[in-house]
């Protein structure tokens, strides 16, 4: 074989690999393809099955997320700044030439109308101790709210002594209300510790999906049949930390009952219902409503509850609803021997049917 021959021959030889690398490396780049193809309908099956599970590639961002979201931003909104309100007037039209940031300085009744953000912040990064003393003057719906938290949401909030120049100080509760956790399916918690003057308080701020229940507000003392055309009366105590929204409650006994009206009770406070407050003996100014025209209490010789036998009961009706339900219920009779002009003055804690747990004071104490 020549030197041509084998030249053509090393060409043909070359051409025939070069041929075989291309079919190789087609062949190569078709299985690639085709495996992408395969994958990219892999993630598209699967993120179709995402889809419609309600999930979704990434972080999963699920309802504890949320409820941790909601509780570290609403402790944030809570302790950063002090806060503001804007009242409204009779006419119920936010009065801007009003609005402050001293919230703590308004009763609970004007808090409850009006557009309001909670602040515990003194403006130094510190507790400011008047406007923790401020928080017995907010409903829990009002502080939910003002913290920017939904409506089907409910809190509790723990406010504790944690580091003090006084011992016997530390571990003391400054304040601790809301919806209790126990009927709760999920919720989450955030806490921050902050100086409150020479003191470090810690600030536990709950969100959960327990739903919110009345207030405890209960009768503390109430006085039958006065003498001297004075009018009967019914003391109502809130031992809450939080305001009582007094919408929805009411007292009745048979034959007659009556809503206590609008407004708020502060946390701590009472709120005396009379049969005239134009006549009533009120020695602490405590706040009062007037039930006499209903025929609930009576007013000078009109007399509502009798000192005989009587029964007197507080009433709750959820707002929107015609259910009402009796909060408590007091029952006497002639074996309790009511004395004239006295009135009955209640043992927290114990049974109220019970006559053991009320003590007869001559003339009574209203608003003590």
């Amino acid at each position: 074989m020549d030197d041509d021959e084998i030249r053509h021959y090393e060409g043909c030889v070359r051409m025939e690999a070069s041929r075989r690398r291309i079919v190789s490396d087609e062949r190569g780049l078709t299985a690639v393809i085709e495996f992408l193809s395969a994958f990219v309908l892999f993630l598209v099956i699967v993120s179709a099955f995402l889809a419609l599970s309600q999930l979704k590639l990434g972080s999963n961002v699920n309802d504890l997320d949320r409820l941790d979201r909601m509780a570290v931003q609403g402790l944030e909104r809570l302790t950063d700044s002090g806060g503001f309100v804007i009242p409204k007037n009779e006419f119920g039209q936010r009065d801007l030439a009003n609005a402050t940031s001293d919230w703590h300085h308004f009763n609970a009744t004007v808090l409850l109308a009006a557009d309001f953000l909670p602040g515990l912040g003194d403006g130094s990064g510190k507790v400011d101790p008047a406007r923790l003393a401020g928080l017995a003057n907010v409903t829990e719906d009002k502080i939910l709210h003002g913290l920017g938290l939904p409506e089907w949401a409910s809190l509790n909030l723990t406010i504790v002594v944690t580091d003090s120049s006084d011992t016997n100080r530390v571990g003391l509760v400054l304040f601790q209300d809301g919806s209790s956790r126990s009927a709760a399916t999920q919720g989450s918690t955030a806490t921050r510790t902050l100086h409150m003057g020479d003191e470090s308080v810690t600030i536990t701020l709950e969100v959960h999906d327990a739903g919110r229940v009345p207030s405890s507000v209960h009768i503390t003392e109430f006085m039958v049949e006065p003498t001297n055309g004075a009018p009967e009366w019914v003391e109502l105590y809130n031992p809450d930390g939080f305001a009582l929204n007094l919408t929805g409650w009411g007292l009745s006994r048979p034959g007659a009952s009556s809503l206590i009206g609008e407004g708020a009770l502060a946390g701590g406070n009472l709120l005396l219902c009379s049969g005239n407050p134009s006549m009533q003996w009120n020695p602490q100014s405590t706040m009062m409503r007037d039930l006499g025209a209903s025929g609930v209490l009576g007013r000078g010789a009109i007399d509502g509850l009798s000192q005989a036998g009587d029964i007197l009961r507080l009433t709750w009706t959820k707002p929107g609803t015609a259910d009402t339900e009796n909060v408590e219920v007091v029952t006497w009779d002639f074996t309790w021997n009511i004395a004239d002009n006295s009135s009955l003055q209640y043992t927290y804690g114990g049974n109220p049917h019970s006559v053991t747990n009320w003590t007869q004071q001559p003339s009574g104490t209203p608003g003590w």
